[in-house]
């Protein structure tokens, strides 16, 4: 799907146009093939398309003559799992153009028109999406700290799978947000060199407090694959203590119940034994087999285990 908007610095709503002029943002969604030779006509290259399309296409900047490349990661959910898609942004003489594989949450932002927003100030429209997609990241982040520790005080209550695979699905996404921000930031560090886009003085500052939440969201990843990690780690030593806690228990019940069958299995031969022809012979061996019984046991949970 192809849609076109135009905002100049005059202008208070966000216009939909049937054609693009001097100004405008294109915005692509999973484009058709005519809708992809629409673009090319505009002098964008096959190949940045292609790119901004690639899911798997890694942050990074290109141009071509006149035309630049911007590729993005930004943040994402999908049935309920946090992931990161392509972001594809190209700057032409005349548009900015955003392609993408599905429809993104951080452009959704600028459909709705903020304050501030016009399409006609494309690189400061650029930063823009750079700013929205560093507080989504910030956003979702803050999200998985409420998660982990709703999960870690299930771990504490429960042992079931549904718990540990929970820290995993934010592992998971802990990684992917890890690799797409490290990612945006060298494409951000790029932009600051002034070799790849012109920035005004305005937008320098911008691009400055973008870089600095960007870091702060990298160390906050790198702080929450930790207590992943040592959740984890915490999971797998308190199965261990459990499974020793059970192999103990099983241990005492087997020993408990082999020494009776023991004294039984003597007295069940076929040879003359002590006391066998007194009536109450069998009485004696119940009571000796559970005496020995519980001073097995009680041997047993006395003993100190290294």
């Amino acid at each position: 799907m192809l849609t076109i908007m135009l905002k100049k610095s005059k202008d208070s709503e966000l216009a939909t146009l049937t054609a693009p002029i001097a100004g405008s943002w294109i915005h692509a969604v999973n484009p058709t093939h005519k809708e992809i030779k629409s673009l090319m006509d505009l002098g964008i290259p096959l190949e940045f398309i292609r790119s901004s399309l690639d899911l798997s296409e890694q942050p990074r900047v290109d141009s071509e003559g006149r035309v630049k490349l911007l590729i993005l990661q930004v943040p994402e959910i999908f049935e309920d799992d946090l992931e990161t898609v392509t972001l594809g942004i190209i700057i032409t003489d005349k548009y900015l153009v955003t392609v993408s594989k599905t429809r993104s949450k951080v452009l959704k932002t600028f459909m709705n028109n903020p304050k501030g927003f016009y399409t006609t100030k494309r690189t400061r429209f650029l930063l823009q999406l750079f700013w929205t997609t560093v507080k989504n990241y910030l956003s979702y982040l803050q999200n998985i700290d409420k998660l982990v520790d709703a999960v870690e005080d299930k771990l504490s209550h429960s042992l079931g799978n549904d718990e540990i695979l929970e820290v995993l699905k934010v592992k998971k996404s802990l990684t992917f947000f890890k690799n797409a921000s490290y990612g945006n930031q060298r494409v951000l560090e790029k932009i600051m060199t002034r070799k790849f886009l012109k920035l005004y003085e305005q937008d320098e500052d911008l691009l400055e407090d973008i870089i600095i939440d960007n870091k702060q969201a990298i160390e906050m990843i790198g702080t929450y694959l930790d207590i992943t990690s040592n959740t984890m780690d915490a999971y797998a030593s308190i199965v261990n203590n459990n499974m020793n806690l059970v192999i103990r228990l099983l241990t005492i019940v087997s020993i408990a119940i082999a020494i009776p069958t023991l004294i039984s299995g003597f007295y069940g031969m076929n040879v003359p034994l002590p006391f066998s022809n007194n009536p109450l012979t069998f009485f004696g061996l119940v009571g000796l087999g559970l005496l020995l019984c519980f001073v097995s046991i009680f041997a047993i949970l006395k003993m100190k285990i290294p």
